[in-house]
């Protein structure tokens, strides 16, 4: 690939990749209003957004048409470029809590100003990096080049030293580092406008799109990582909702007083907003735990322990009921409870320990959904079991206890 196409393709990645990176942020506006980091992180991304957008070939090309105060060869861009410079900085002071508002918009707005005297009195068109007129120790831009590092160098050093602080937390660390990389990419940039500027080779040139357009997407996939976490985890709720309503039918129809408010319906529920799933998730993980409760009175001493000890528990901590376990039983009450047998509370108990989050609450409950069709569980739907058959029924074999239901 020779140069010329090197620059083709550069030119359509950072065209594409300053789209993405607005549609981003665009997106996550309505989740960082309630979050001043956010909002500091949001307005530091489009600063530099914007600074990549004016780079852009038909953007600059309208600014010097329109803007006379961009005729001086790119001068606007390199202006807005200290701006976000200066967002940026002051984003990562915040992060640290050493953030001075006045210090860094005013030094910023004092680059600004310097770039423009030097550009009009001591450097005509100091603002063309590409012009042979500029000499390698142009004012201009060794203040523009040390502008822009003095904010991406500490902010990539930032993010990366949080990134490895993250600990178990995937998301937040994978987050991080993508911005971390974008402000390398950035760092790298403005060291190939350095070398340029020193060395003028004309072949670095080339690479100037692509490398503004490799900043953009990795901008963007740091920007975007927190709303593809909650897609998945929309549709994670959505399919457990779905998942767990027959058995929120069943145990609710034996216990209807549980249910706090009745759903518009199993379909209904697929299409509503967000929120309300994740609620409505909630409510019927808990109203089924509370008819599991209820339940487990109408389970006999002989009935139960005729489950424990024809139900193998599989894998299950020994201080937590096996769903294959629960489903049994649940199976006995069901039965007993529609013959009119009276609940009453037995000492042996087999019901689920609560979980340390929703997630595991979802997580056992859903095994417990498909446990239920299984044939050993079906077997308990049999006439009730008597006191004399429990008591004749085979001890379990300890060589097969690590076996599944």
């Amino acid at each position: 690939m020779d140069l010329a196409a090197i620059y083709r393709t550069g030119q359509t990645v950072e065209l594409l990749g300053a789209l993405a990176l607005w549609v981003a942020l665009a997106l996550r506006v309505r989740s960082a209003r309630h979050s001043r980091q956010q909002r500091m992180l949001l307005y530091a991304v489009a600063g530099l957004a914007g600074s990549i957008t004016v780079y852009l070939d038909p953007v600059s090309a309208a600014i010097n048409r329109n803007l006379v105060f961009a005729n001086s060869c790119g001068l606007f861009m390199n202006v807005w470029g200290v701006l976000a410079s200066a967002l940026i900085l002051d984003f990562i002071l915040a992060a640290i809590s050493r953030r001075r508002p006045w210090l860094v918009y005013g030094l910023g707005a004092a680059v600004s100003v310097t770039l423009i005297l030097l550009n009009f009195t001591v450097a005509p068109h100091a603002g063309c990096v590409s012009a042979q007129v500029v000499p390698w120790y142009s004012p201009f831009w060794w203040l523009l080049i040390a502008a822009h590092l003095v904010a991406t160098i500490p902010s990539a050093a930032l993010c990366a030293r949080y990134a490895l602080r993250a600990g178990e937390d995937r998301t937040l660390r994978t987050g991080l580092l993508l911005l971390a990389a974008g402000f390398v990419s950035s760092t790298v940039f403005w060291l190939i406008v350095l070398a340029f500027l020193l060395l003028r080779p004309m072949a670095l040139g080339a690479f100037f799109p692509l490398n503004i357009g490799i900043t953009a997407w990795l901008m963007t996939a740091g920007v975007c990582l927190p709303l593809l976490i909650d897609v998945r985890r929309q549709a994670r709720n959505r399919a457990a909702l779905w998942r767990l309503w027959p058995l929120w039918r069943d145990l609710v129809a034996a216990a209807p007083h549980v249910v706090l408010q009745q759903p518009s319906g199993r379909l209904r529920q697929m299409l509503a907003r967000p929120r309300t799933t994740n609620l409505r998730l909630y409510r019927q993980v808990v109203e089924i735990r509370d008819a599991i409760l209820i339940l487990r009175d109408y389970v006999r001493a002989e009935e139960m322990d005729y489950v424990l000890r024809t139900v193998a528990v599989g894998r299950a901590p020994q201080h937590q009921a096996s769903p294959a376990v629960v489903a049994s039983w649940l199976e006995v009450a069901r039965r007993n409870q529609a013959n009119g047998v009276t609940p009453r509370r037995i000492p042996d108990d087999a019901t689920p320990e609560p979980g340390h989050d929703l997630d595991s609450e979802v997580a056992f409950l859903l095994q417990l959904s498909q446990t239920r069709r299984s044939p050993a569980v079906r077997a308990f739907t049999t006439p009730a079991v008597t006191a004399d058959q429990a008591a004749q029924a085979p001890q379990p074999d300890p060589a097969r206890s690590e076996q599944t239901a």
